[in-house]
């Protein structure tokens, strides 16, 4: 079987998840605390699924599929989030894994769910801006361009001028290995919590990591 390292140096680019590889999002204020806010902005009472939910896009899809309010609460979503990554803690062997795809000149863009503002804020604050060539992420309420839906992914490797099939996706959620899979990409699953290797294995992503660094 080809070692994740292989298959990055045999990749014409990186396509990278956002929160979980580069970051934990909402590691210092809580995704359960983003969810509750945006449950503020709505009046009457809302699914049970939706009221129980700690993951504010599932607050998000469901203001898209109510109508007509989606678009304020992406807008509040993108706000918490540029506010929750201040104060979130960077991936253990992240910036080694960007620094050394730098070194090699192999393209990377950030590839996430996230919003374009956030992850742009992130990489500013840690001096990532300069090791990635672009961010292909959330700009709007269509949440039909999200992952697993292929749109983020096709988006990054039209900007890079290359072919999905050329690219390598690296995340860590079942969705962006479906993503990579739509997108005809390959994907590097990153198994950053208990039982979650079980569960990549039957998607059969290309290869499948603990840790950050046993790309390099």
């Amino acid at each position: 079987m080809t070692g994740p390292p292989e298959i990055i140096s045999s990749s014409d680019a990186v396509l990278l998840d956002f929160d979980g590889p580069v970051c934990a999002v909402f590691g210092g204020l809580a995704d359960h605390q983003v969810a509750a806010e945006l449950r503020e902005l709505f009046e009457g009472r809302l699914p049970d699924a939706v009221d129980r939910s700690r993951d504010p896009f599932d607050v998000l899809k469901y203001a898209a599929s109510a109508g007509g309010f989606a678009a304020t609460v992406e807008h509040r979503l993108r706000e918490l989030e540029t506010r929750a990554v201040e104060v979130a803690p960077p991936t253990p062997g992240a910036f080694a894994v960007l620094e050394s795809l730098s070194r090699r000149q192999i393209p990377v863009v950030i590839v996430s769910n996230n919003s374009e503002a956030a992850v742009r804020a992130y990489l500013g604050a840690h001096g990532l801006t300069s090791m990635v060539v672009g961010v292909s992420a959330r700009t709007n309420a269509d949440v039909g361009e999200l992952k697993p839906q292929p749109y983020l992914l096709l988006q990054a490797a039209s900007f890079l001028g290359v072919v999905p099939e050329c690219c390598v996706m690296i995340g860590d959620s079942i969705s962006d290995v479906e993503a990579a899979q739509h997108a005809g990409a390959k994907c590097i699953a990153y198994a950053n919590k208990p039982g979650k290797r079980e569960q990549f294995m039957k998607y059969q992503p290309a290869g499948i990591i603990g840790q950050m660094t046993e790309l390099i």
